[in-house]
């Protein structure tokens, strides 16, 4: 069996959709539906029941997905070891969108110092699909927090991360920022004459949650949510263009040019733990990280 061959047979796997496939392939759906067809031939057996144009993976499928990721793992760390036989490598990470925003630029800088023909492949999934993801061999490697660690199967290994703190945000012209700077302090009542942006989603694990699910302790201390917002790339940019204030992690509020507020008076402040996951059969991405935290 060739790698490639079940490389494509695992997306069609995730997906059991044959365009979703071609589209995440670049692709077309004939050609992987020709490759699915050599495959099966070969294994003489079929690994998907047909219904229409729909696609189940049946048990033989699934017996030969769990195979396939074992497989196509070993095959990446040879091609890792070879290093020049391998071509360029891609390594590809899922993660919230938020952890993307946060360690995205620190993950990349840090590949680019050591490994300069790897291309890195970002997919934005909460973190229980970016450990499904992973499991599946969709992706090497998953950004999650610790309130997911219960959910890392022991085919996995996970390694600390780092922190993720999170700061009141606000633009370089809002009028709490007197002076130019990265920082300033504020009182929690000055903080709270403002409108804030706030997510109705967990930026983690994607639940509704409703206002507050940012982290922010909106029990004690109620803000103005002028804008509801669950897209964190369009809220940067309101709190950067439209004088907004929002509750952010620290390293992404700088990474945006944005201002850290931070409150003298009231505990506003909320901390994360974050982990890398990786597969025990494959930790050549994983491998990397305890040098660079």
């Amino acid at each position: 069996m060739e790698i490639e061959a079940l490389e494509k047979f695992l997306i069609i796997a995730a997906t059991e959709n044959l365009q979703r496939s071609a589209d995440r392939l670049d692709t077309s759906p004939g050609a992987l539906s020709k490759t699915l067809k050599r495959l099966e031939t070969e294994l003489a057996t079929r690994l998907f029941d047909r219904v229409g144009k729909q696609l189940k993976i049946n048990d033989a499928g699934r017996r030969l997905q769990s195979r396939a990721v074992e497989m196509v793992a070993i095959a990446r760390r040879v091609r890792s070891e070879v290093g020049e036989l391998g071509g360029n490598q891609e390594c590809r990470i899922a993660a919230p969108t938020m952890l993307q925003l946060a360690w995205g630029a620190f993950i990349q800088r840090k590949f680019l110092a050591e490994e300069t023909a790897v291309r890195l492949s970002f997919t934005s999934a909460y973190e229980a699909l970016a450990l499904k993801m992973l499991s599946r061999g969709e992706v090497d490697l998953a950004l999650i927090t610790g309130a997911v660690l219960g959910q890392v199967s022991s085919t996995m290994e996970v390694l600390p991360l780092g922190s993720l703190s999170m700061y009141i945000a606000a633009g370089p012209d809002h009028p709490l920022i007197a002076e130019p700077g990265t920082q300033v302090k504020a009182a929690l009542s000055d903080v709270l004459q403002y409108p804030f942006a706030a997510p109705r989603i967990s930026p983690f694990c994607g639940e509704e949650r409703g206002i507050g699910s940012d982290g922010w302790p909106e029990i004690n201390y109620p803000r103005k949510v002028q804008v509801v917002v669950n897209d964190y790339g369009v809220l940067c940019q309101l709190v950067l263009n439209s004088g907004l204030l929002a509750f952010l992690p620290e390293s992404l509020i700088t990474e945006m040019g944005g201002v850290i507020v931070r409150v003298e008076d009231g505990p506003v402040k909320s901390r994360e733990e974050l982990f890398v996951a990786g597969r025990k059969a494959d930790t050549t991405w994983l491998s990397k990280f305890p040098a660079w935290v």
